[in-house]
């Protein structure tokens, strides 16, 4: 399917991203945090890991994503939505180390390496390495998206396939068309074969660089261009 509907322009917000090491993906746990057992990003985020253990895989790589844990009307996601809140107001024009939020013991509580909030506000979705925690875990927020674009499952799993994206070690990348697009130009981006825009090949050198290979990589090669 094109993204060339104003759909599109949802679909890459402004990004926060801040350096550090990736999650190693061998054993890495998710938890999902849901206003509601309805909320139309949980299909879209359960599809975002299934599409990077697809890659993963093809790429030959030890390594794998768990099935999300999900929870939902979590009474900890007050204090995890106004962390959020302070991100996303603050972080980007401040530097690093002492002046970074600290996360709250709400959130560094959860037992998983990703934590994805599906967010009640309407603010830009990140992906934030949680300061001064080792070893390096992720806080990942999705904003509420509002308007005729709020049940666009498109536009969902791209975004939480780009945040994810950045957990396993992946930063932005020149090419627009792309999933890791930096700038982007969703306009004209056309999702391949599976459904989500294309890696490029230095994503996929990037991943195994990180992740390493695993014994018996798979026989069949991967295309740069179809992400299959």
């Amino acid at each position: 399917m094109r993204l060339g509907s104003p759909r599109g322009i949802v679909l890459f917000a402004v990004l926060i991203v801040w350096a550090a090491l990736p999650v190693r993906a061998a054993d890495t746990s998710i938890v999902v945090l849901a206003p509601t057992a309805t909320d139309d990003r949980l299909d879209p985020s359960r599809q975002a890991v299934a599409f990077w253990n697809d890659r993963l895989d093809e790429l030959g790589v030890d390594a794998e994503l768990a099935e999300p844990l999900v929870v939902v009307e979590s009474p900890v996601a007050r204090a995890l939505e106004n962390y959020a809140r302070q991100v996303a107001t603050r972080a980007v024009g401040l530097p690093g180390g002492a002046y970074e939020p600290a996360p709250p013991a709400a959130l560094t509580a959860l037992d998983g390496d990703i934590v994805v909030l599906l967010s009640r506000q309407d603010i830009m979705s990140f992906t934030w390495p949680m300061p001064r925690v080792s070893p390096p875990r992720y806080f990942v927020v999705i904003r509420a998206v509002r308007g005729p674009y709020r049940n666009d499952a498109m536009v969902s799993r791209h975004v939480v396939a780009h945040e994810l994206g950045h957990a396993l070690g992946l930063g932005h990348n020149a090419e627009p068309h792309t999933l890791m697009c930096g700038p982007c130009q969703p306009l004209t981006a056309v999702p391949d074969a599976t459904g989500f825009l294309p890696l490029t090949d230095g994503d996929r050198t990037r991943l195994r660089e990180l992740h390493g290979r695993s014994v018996s990589p798979p026989d069949r090669l991967t295309d740069p261009r179809s992400g299959r």
